[in-house]
């Protein structure tokens, strides 16, 4: 009996894995028919999103109006103020000084030929003294000669025969006795001359810079009492680029005649004086590759205390030049490295311009080829700039116009 079980369970066990898989396969095909329902009603019932295209952006720029014309051209530098004449004054006589003018001290003031400082003149007067002694010796020997010659011309005439010598006639002691008379005169006029250079003048208008001697000292022939440099007028040596000098007019004297205008900050306010270039000294520096021009500053009846530049001070200086003709003046910015303009079309689309340089300044661009009257620059920067890419005007209006002046 038990054998008989035993075959009969193991007769059934096939039917059990069939209804296992089955179970498992509808629990598989119920889940996923669950998961697409979901689907569905959530797409019917969940919230939809609003389809909008991206917003377009445009870069907006600032631009400028140019149009060509003529230009003026100047050249800036710097210099120092330099005295017209430096004199060292020294003595030409030799004594005690005993006078010495109250301005004769660094920064005194004086006027052509008035007196700074006297020498002890007693010698000199004396000298005089004999010198006139000499003179007056001299022209008695010169007379006493003459008549004696006419004389012995009167006895010859009675007495003689023939043709009468030189010698019979004091031809030769006339002449010694004349130059004996010159060399008194000229004796005389430098015992005069010493006199009056006991007296030491000023040769000009001028400041002392310094002052070596004083009341009581002994100075001798050749001593340097004091250093002197004129008030009247005064200088400007200051360095030109070469390529800055091809922008000066040049006559048939270089450069010499261009008007300069000449700036400084004196007490808070900015001075003006005008002057002209009077010489180049043509050599140039290697090193920075630069000439030298040398101006002269006109005296300004306005400019108060300061109607010339105090000496020594360091100036700024603006040379009128030449005029070029047809050429755009742009700012500085909008050039780019490649000597290349970002400019505008009708459309407003960007085109990149090669232009041609005429000359590069501090905050502007002179272009002589590239740039067509009316068209419009760009003066923003842009970054990476590509041809035909659209762009917007920033409020653009006839103040935008940059014209050459």
């Amino acid at each position: 009996m038990s054998e008989e079980k035993e075959i009969e369970y193991n007769a059934n066990q096939p039917e059990v894995g069939v209804i296992r898989k089955s179970a498992r396969w509808l629990i598989i095909l119920l889940v996923f028919a669950l998961g697409v329902g979901g689907f569905i009603v959530l797409k019917h019932t969940g919230p939809t999103a609003n389809k909008e295209a991206p917003p377009r952006v445009v870069p907006v720029v600032r631009v400028i109006m140019v149009k060509s014309g003529e230009s003026q051209m100047f050249v800036r530098t710097q210099g120092r103020v330099e005295p017209t004449h430096r004199t060292q004054v020294a003595s030409e006589v030799i004594g005690r000084v005993t006078k010495v003018s109250k301005q004769f001290k660094a920064g005194g003031v004086f006027k052509h030929n008035e007196i700074m400082l006297e020498v002890d003149s007693a010698d000199y007067v004396s000298a005089i003294a004999s010198a006139e002694a000499a003179l007056a010796d001299a022209n008695l020997n010169l007379d006493q000669e003459m008549a004696r010659a006419t004389q012995a011309r009167r006895d010859w005439e009675k007495l003689g025969r023939g043709t009468p010598s030189k010698l019979v006639l004091r031809e030769p002691q006339i002449t010694s006795a004349k130059a004996r008379v010159s060399a008194a005169k000229e004796a005389l006029g430098k015992a005069l001359r010493d006199l009056e250079r006991t007296k030491i003048r000023a040769p000009y208008d001028c400041r002392v810079q310094s002052a070596n001697t004083d009341i009581g000292s002994y100075v001798i022939a050749g001593a340097k009492l004091a250093e002197l440099y004129s008030l009247d007028n005064f200088e400007i040596r200051m360095p030109v680029t070469m390529e800055d000098l091809g922008y000066l007019k040049s006559t048939g004297q270089g450069f010499n005649g261009s008007d300069v205008t000449i700036f400084a900050e004196l007490a808070g306010q900015t001075c003006q004086w005008t002057g002209k270039v009077i010489r180049s000294e043509g050599n140039v520096d290697r090193n920075t590759m630069s000439t030298h021009l040398v101006m002269q500053v006109d005296i300004n009846n306005r400019g108060g205390v300061f109607s010339l530049p105090p000496a020594g001070l360091v100036v700024r200086a603006e040379i009128t030049g030449k005029v070029i003709d047809s050429v755009t003046q742009i700012p500085r910015s909008a050039l780019r490295e490649d000597d290349t303009v970002l400019t505008l079309d009708s459309e407003n689309k960007l085109l990149i311009t090669s232009v041609k340089i005429a000359r590069t300044m501090e905050k502007t661009v002179l272009v002589s080829s590239g740039l067509p009257d009316g068209i419009r620059v760009i003066v923003s920067p842009i970054e990476m700039p590509v041809n035909g890419m659209e762009l917007d005007v920033e409020n653009y209006s006839a103040e935008n116009e940059f014209t050459t002046p």
